[in-house]
Order: structure tokens, then sequence, then C-alpha cells
């Protein structure tokens, strides 16, 4: 994960930096300061080592309990009502699996063959890179010999590249930085301390120094040329002849191409072509008009959405769906009949291709003859027929069908449960997380809900050569097109528990209620997930810019009785969850509070954290720094105020002016005796100030 890579080397550079450039010297600071950067860097190695596990929860999860957080908070806060209890963070759910699943792979990895050597090398790679990125910074910001601080680095490069099987390149390339690095700050160094010592040296010093590592540089890339960056050389395979490595280790020695194994998609006797991800449906121009449906009346609203089905599809590989779908005849009612509750409708149809037929799902009858595509479950996929323009279908919706009973055997849904050989456990993590333990068509209510605050756009990645289309989708990218949003609901659905597929067509259009024609247009080209719900397939629409039906407004007889949204879960009553987390956020506000103060601290250099020690002791005696006063005005001004303090304060002025006007920054032992005075001079003015505070009480 290059990528990973390069963040963990950057941060952990700004981090060492950060907590290089000085601090608090002694006492209860000094140890807050590094306990603030060590947490920072342990923390930080954790996130860029579960980002490497695929451990860590997407955003859209996080700003989702954000979000419930902050409705939830309000509710505490208000008096003369009972605090609700606080709503259960789903991030934590999906970090309960997430990390323990990942530990354990972590652990066997060493024997789990290739898989497991490439996890070893991408976590090992990347806590190196961390580490080194942080010595470096550290090297940096105290100005020590970068030769050595560099190598923690330099050895992350080759954990990266050799194990890794990657080309030599980064490596060359990376030594030869750090020698120049190291090259220039050494002489830097050196010319500093000449400097202090005032001695005199030759400008020309630079210029050798340039040539020489100009020509370090040019011999390490001829060495690097004669030498492989490969674990196969004759003094690896001395050191390990007699020992037998760990599956997982002998894989880093397998150098060149990995094979893969192509996973063909399951084809039945279908021939209507696969639905890939990543590409949008629309077709062009958007506005062109496809579809003409005359009905008797308005589609009735229901608790689930309409749409006008043209096929249906139960197989997914990882980059596309296909289907196992059998041709046979069909045999459906005749298009002048139909029952209550069923809906008739005459469609004039413009596609260029008319070789399936449209309609309001479920289709139970139509005027022309066709063949029926059916799945091994028994229900209809698509019925394919030589179309005529105009046509008539009848239809049932699908919440209105019976539902089967329990003296019938199950119908084979095997297909409809199937994850994809690519499916990765963070994606049934994150489905767990967000669909909780509920009743079914909740937990699909609630993957439907999380999927809906997800950002849709036209401008999406296309889907990646290696690994899964819906990974991808959820943790990286999170916008995508229609296709995207349905195998999404449909994987997670499956990944609780409930068999789920994808239906194809286009959304119901624009209505003419004096017609009474709905008139549907390529940009109206849709695909929707439908699941398995207490034996009805139900359409659900995760795709941001659909809008929902109004579920509440129309009830239906039988197990879906009611499909309101389910209400978020709330975590169970514990004992004071108000005051638990009140504290809980008082701690991260001190926390927050004193990271920002000693960040102040720590990025003041000593001559302004100096001075403003002066100004400070100045106010507590009653002298202000006015603007125009000279430092030496100033300290004329404090000394009668700081008694058994004046040497300090004199040489306090004299550091300063040394570090401002002399051209030589001070050295460590020059600040150290800086902050002491400035600080002697604070501490005697402050107990003076208490003194006369206290005189002035008594009297």
């Amino acid at each position: 994960p290059a990528g990973l890579f390069a963040w963990a080397g950057t941060l952990g550079l700004l981090l060492g930096m950060g907590a290089g450039r000085g601090g608090p010297r002694r006492g209860w600071r000094r140890a807050a300061h590094g306990l603030l950067w060590g947490l920072l860097a342990l923390g930080g190695g954790g996130l860029l080592l579960g980002a490497v596990g695929r451990a860590l929860p997407p955003v859209g999860l996080l700003w989702q309990d954000a979000a419930a957080c902050a409705a939830w908070l309000p509710q505490v806060l208000h008096r003369g009502e009972p605090a609700p209890p606080p709503p259960l963070l789903r991030t934590w759910l999906f970090l309960g699996e997430s990390l323990p699943r990942f530990a354990g792979t972590l652990a066997a990895a060493p024997n789990a063959g290739e898989r497991g050597a490439r996890l070893l090398a991408a976590a090992g790679g990347m806590l190196s890179t961390w580490i080194g990125g942080i010595a470096l910074g550290w090297g940096l910001a105290r100005r020590r010999p970068l030769l050595g601080w560099g190598l923690p680095l330099l050895v992350a490069l080759g954990v990266a590249v050799i194990p890794g099987a990657g080309a030599g390149a980064p490596l060359v390339i990376g030594m030869a930085l750090l020698l120049v690095l190291a090259a220039v700050t050494g002489f830097g160094l050196r010319a500093r301390t000449w400097d202090q010592a005032s001695v005199d040296y030759s400008d020309e010093l630079g210029r050798d120094v340039s040539i020489w590592s100009a020509a370090g540089i040019l011999a390490l890339l001829l060495l690097a040329a004669l030498i492989p960056t490969s674990l196969r050389n004759p003094l690896t395979e001395w050191l390990w002849r007699d020992v037998e490595l760990p599956s997982g280790i002998a894989a880093l020695e397998r150098s060149g191409p990995r094979a893969t194994t192509a996973n063909p998609a399951q084809v039945g006797l279908s021939t209507l072509p696969a639905v890939p991800l990543g590409v949008s449906l629309e077709g062009t121009p958007p506005d062109k008009i496809v579809l003409r449906v005359r009905v008797n009346a308005p589609l009735p609203p229901g608790p689930a959405p309409r749409y006008w089905r043209a096929r249906v599809l139960n197989l997914y590989d990882g980059r596309a769906w296909t289907t196992n779908a059998r041709v046979g005849p069909y045999a459906g009612l005749p298009p002048s009949h139909a029952p209550a509750g069923l809906i008739m409708q005459a469609i004039d149809d413009l596609r260029n291709d008319r070789q399936v037929l449209i309609g309001v799902s479920d289709i139970l009858g139509t005027n022309v003859s066709a063949q029926a595509e059916r799945l091994p479950d028994g229900s209809i996929a698509a019925l394919t027929a030589s179309l005529p323009s105009e046509y008539r279908v009848v239809s049932r919706p699908q919440e209105l069908a019976p539902v089967p009973p329990p003296n019938v055997p199950p119908p084979d849904l095997r297909d409809s449960q199937q994850l994809p050989p690519g499916m990765t456990p963070r994606m049934s993590e994150l489905a767990r997380a967000v669909a909780g333990r509920r009743p079914p068509l909740e937990q699909a209510l609630a993957i439907e809900t999380y999927l809906r605050d997800l950002p849709y756009s036209y401008q999406v990645q296309p889907v990646p050569r290696d690994g899964e289309a819906v990974d991808q989708f959820l943790f990286e990218m999170r916008q995508g097109y229609c296709t995207y949003y349905a195998t999404a609901m449909a994987m997670m659905a499956r990944a609780v528990g409930i068999p789920a597929r994808i239906s194809v067509g286009y959304a119901t259009g624009a209505y003419d209620p004096r017609q009474q024609v709905y008139t549907v247009r390529e940009a109206d080209a849709h695909a929707w997930p439908e699941l398995l719900i207490d034996g009805r397939w139900l359409p659900f629409e995760p795709t941001p810019i659909r809008p929902l039906p109004t579920r509440a407004g129309q009830l239906v007889e039988g197990p879906l009785a009611s499909v309101a949204p389910p209400e978020r879960e709330a975590a169970p009553p514990g004992p004071a969850p108000a005051l638990v987390w009140g504290v809980l956020a008082a701690a991260i506000a001190l926390l927050a509070l004193g990271a920002l103060w000693l960040w102040r601290r720590t990025t003041r250099s000593p001559v302004e954290a100096a001075q403003r020690r002066l100004e400070q002791a100045g106010q507590r005696a009653g002298v202000a720094w006015s603007a125009g006063t000279t430092l030496h005005e100033f300290g004329a001004l404090l000394e009668p105020h700081v008694d058994g303090a004046a040497r300090a304060l004199q040489e306090a002025i004299a550091l300063v002016e040394r570090e401002r006007y002399s051209g030589q920054p001070l050295d460590a032992d020059g600040v150290r005796r800086l902050r002491q005075a400035a600080d002697e001079v604070w501490r005697v003015a402050r107990r003076r100030g208490k003194g006369q505070h206290l005189q002035e009480a008594e009297g």
C-alpha cells in the first residue's frame, strides 16, 4: 500500500519535528509533554496499522454516529425531562469485530502462505516507515547528525521494497536523498560549532562536501545496480539453509509475477448481457423519452417504491451482475383480466432494443407471446420477446404477493445468499454494525438509511482491477452510480443473512394526470435492490437522489403490517449515562486544552517565551511594558520590584540581546540559563505581588 507508506512517512516526519522542537525541561510539564507526544505516536501508528489491516470504520459510519450524538446531547442537557439513553455507536460495534479479526489474522500471518506474507510486508513496512519518519523528524528538529537518525527510515524502505518484491528504485533514491540530507545538515552543524568556538574555516569546505556527496551518490547507484534487491543471494541462502521457514516467510522469497486464478461469473441459459458496476445505466441524451405508460389511475402509494422493472439479477462476482435463469414458456394472466389490486398498463415502448418487457413488478400477464427466464427459486427474472412498439401488461405490487404456505418446501435461495469470493471481512463487519440485532425488515431499512447518507455523484472512480468494487465504494469512494448503491445494499443484506438481488429498469418518471400517462426518459434508468422479507421480495431505495415512499402511509396485511423506518438502537441503560457522558466530554475537553497549551508552549521560541515570562512578572509587580519601551528600559523599571532577582533579570536581558543581535542562536546551555533566569524573575515578582495583596487586605 504505497499510499499508506507515504502518509506514514509524511505524518511521522511532522510528528517527530513537532515533538523535537523543544518543550518543558523539568517537572510535570515535561512528563505531560512526553506523554502527549507518546500518545500521538502510538495512536497514529495504531490507526495506520488498522488501515493496513482494513480494520478502520468507514467515514460515513463515523459521521452518522457523530450526528446521532449531536442530536442526543441537547436532550440530555434539557432539564425537566428524564435523560434518554445514549445512542448505540455503531462505530464501536464495527471496531469490536474488526480489531479482534485483524489481530488474529496478523498473529496467524507467518503461517498463512502468500496472503500472510503480504500482510506481514505491508504491516512491517508501514510501522517501520512511521517510526523512521518520527526519528528523522526528531533529528531534524534537534539538529542532530542525520546519518544515524535517518537510518530507521532507510530500514523502512528496505522492509517495504525487499520483502515486497518491489523495484529497487525507491530504495536507491531514498538512500541518495538521505545521504544528501545528512551531508548538508552535518556540514551545517560543524559550521555552527566552529562559529561558536570562533574557529576560522574556509567557505570552500561547503563546496568540497557537495562534491564528495555527489561522488558518494554515484557510488551508491553503481552498488545498487550490481546488487539485486531481493532475498535471493548467497549470504541469505547460507544463513537459512538449515532452517525451515514458515510458509508465510517462505512466500517472501518468491519473486516475479504472482499467478491469479480467474473467477468467471456463473452464467445460465439466459443470453441477456451482464450488468457491470462502474458504468452508468443512463443512455444518451438523458432527456430522450424511452417509455410512455398509460394507466387507469396513478400508481397506488405503498410501503415499497414503484419502478418499471425490466430484469432481475441474482449472481454477483465482485465486478458485475449476471443470472442463471433458465428460459421456458410463459403462461400468464390475459391482459384484459385485472382483478382488484392489480395494475393495468398500456406501454408505448420507444427503446432501441426491445427484447425485455417493462412493467411494474411483478408482471402477471401480457398480450404478447413471451419467454420467461426463471431463477432457481421460481421467480421470474425477465420476460423476453420480439416486442412491438405497443403492448399491455398487468402487474401486482410486490408487497401484495402471497406468502408461501408453511407446508411447501422452501425455494432454492442459495444464489441470492452467496457472497462474492473477494468480499472482505470488513464489509460483513460494517453490515452487522449497521443492521444491528433487529428483525429482518428493520435491518433492511437500517442499511438503506445508512447508504442514503452517502453522497451521490456521476464522477466516480473506475472499478478496481484487483479487489472488490463494493469494498472500494463503501470504504474509499463513498459515492457512485445507482448500481454501486444497489449492490452494496444487496451484499450487506446477504452478510446479515437476508437473501438479496438487484433489479434494473426505470424510475416512474413524470406523471400527467390529464392524460393519465407516465413519461419515462433515459435519465430515469435505475438499479435497485430487492430483499426477501417474510416470504416476499421487496424493493428498497438506497440511492440518495431517488425519493423514498411514505412507508407509514399505507399498511398491508400479513407479516408486513408496518414498515416504518426503525428507530436508532439505544444503548442498554446503565448507571447515570448522562454523568458518564458528561465526564467523558469534560475529559476530552481538558485533553484538548492541554494539548493546545503544550503546543503553544513548544512552538514558541525560547526568546519569545522568556520575554513573555518577563512581561508576566511585570504584570505581577504592577509594571506595564508599554509600547515603545525597550527591553533595557523595561528591565530598569522592573528591577526595584524584584529584589533578590536583579542578577537573574540582567542575565535574561543579556541572553535575549545575544540571541537577537549576535547573529548566532543560543546553544542548549544558553537556552537553559535563559529559561531559569526568566522563571526566577517571575517567581520573585509573584511572591511580592502576593505579599502586597495581603498587606492591602490586612489594612
